[in-house]
């Protein structure tokens, strides 16, 4: 395969594919909308699935570096604090927590020719004829490309582009980011990620880096129930008094938590959380989907970046094969991620339910989860076996 690859989108997925691409010695070029990379701070979980695949890609020493390694996940009440559930991970890979811009950072540096990144580069549409791609810029007109792949996020032009009836519906929740500095008062949070559920909320709160770090940060998720529909976007200021409010629980770690939230000079932002549905392809020709591009998630399995580097990963693999032509390996792609990402897609959109159970429901859930944690906690490993224990063989 000796086409040269452009990547529209410099986001984690695209920058893994960029890394992946040159270590097979494939030539790209990644064009980003942003004029520079946004230090965006907010946690990201890195499961067993992906560090495997990071360290194939050379990252493991780095990683090792800059995250907080999760041993394992307490559920607990919003409503009595009570620990619902608790277990250990029994996954020989480490689970890794870290920030985003710390990752993201992390697999810029890793690739060698970064001439071929190309920041302030907006794609405001694209043809294919005569068998050349043509993508029209903002700020520099129209290039040709011999192959694309749209690593473009949620919002993805070119997505629209393939479907251009698509629609996605408001899940009915919103959820607000905020990242503070680790306290010691924290500890009790340390080597595990810990969730608050209730009727019409639930918090995640986890810590970013490593303990031997100058530098550690608390994590902070809160999903809540709301029939107005929000924007999409990561970006828009949220009131943290007010939200403090909205979160009141009678867990004191919790208040705790939240009321260093209100006096955190960290900003905390809201964004909607909308439902896409599986896709019926992903690829037309030269051009193909990744990421959130191709199957957008809601954050409740924690694996919408883990996804997007699996397909970066994978994607290379099949354009690594000089036999075939650019556009089968797409379709080789496509074949080989459809199945599992669209199942990660329903598990998210399940655990929504589940979190936010009330009644009978919240009541039946809790006793399960009690007598499983109590009796056979490695149960609750098996329930995500299949996405943590994945491992991508090299080809």
């Amino acid at each position: 395969m000796k086409s040269e690859i452009t990547i529209v989108g410099a986001g984690i997925g695209g920058l893994s594919l960029a890394l992946a691409l040159e270590q097979k010695g494939i030539n790209f070029r990644l064009y980003e909308q942003a004029n520079s990379f946004e230090a965006l701070g907010y946690g990201i979980q890195i499961s067993p699935n992906v560090v495997h695949i990071l360290e194939k890609l050379g990252l493991k020493k780095q990683l090792e570096r800059l995250s907080h390694i999760c041993l394992g996940f307490q559920l607990r009440s919003f409503n009595t604090n009570k620990i619902l559930a608790e277990w250990k991970l029994d996954n020989k890979t480490p689970y890794y927590q870290c920030r985003r811009a710390d990752l993201h950072q992390l697999l810029f540096d890793m690739i060698q020719n970064k001439g071929r990144i190309y920041f302030s580069q907006c794609l405001e549409s694209y043809e294919q004829k005569d068998n050349h791609l043509y993508l029209h810029l903002k700020n520099q007109g129209s290039i040709t490309a011999q192959a694309m792949v749209a690593a473009d996020g949620i919002n993805s032009v070119i997505r629209q582009s393939l479907f251009p009836q698509y629609q996605v519906r408001y899940s009915g929740y919103s959820a607000y980011r905020v990242i503070l500095p680790f306290h010691r008062k924290y500890h009790f949070l340390w080597g595990k990620a810990t969730v608050w559920m209730g009727k019409n909320h639930h918090v995640v709160v986890y810590p970013n880096g490593n303990e031997q770090s100058p530098e550690s940060w608390l994590n902070l998720v809160l999903v809540i129930k709301e029939r107005k529909s929000n924007d999409q976007s990561w970006s828009v200021p949220a009131d943290k008094t007010a939200l403090a409010q909205d979160f009141a629980n009678h867990s004191n770690e919790l208040n705790l938590i939240l009321e260093d939230m209100i006096e955190s000079p960290e900003p905390c932002f809201k964004w909607g959380l909308f439902i896409h549905e599986p896709l019926p392809y992903w690829s037309q020709s030269k051009v193909t989907l990744l990421g959130d591009a191709a199957h957008p998630m809601l954050p409740f399995q924690a694996q919408g970046a883990a996804m997007a580097i699996e397909d970066a990963y994978v994607l290379a693999q099949y354009l690594s094969n000089e036999k075939e032509m650019v556009e089968e390996s797409f379709i080789k792609y496509e074949q080989a991620r459809m199945k599992r990402t669209g199942a990660v897609q329903r598990l998210s959109r399940r655990n929504a339910d589940i979190f936010h159970a009330s009644g009978i429901k919240a009541l039946t859930r809790n006793l399960i989860l009690g007598l499983v944690s109590a009796i056979m906690p490695s149960l609750l490993n098996k329930r995500t076996a299949w996405i943590y224990d994945y491992k991508i063989e090299n080809s």
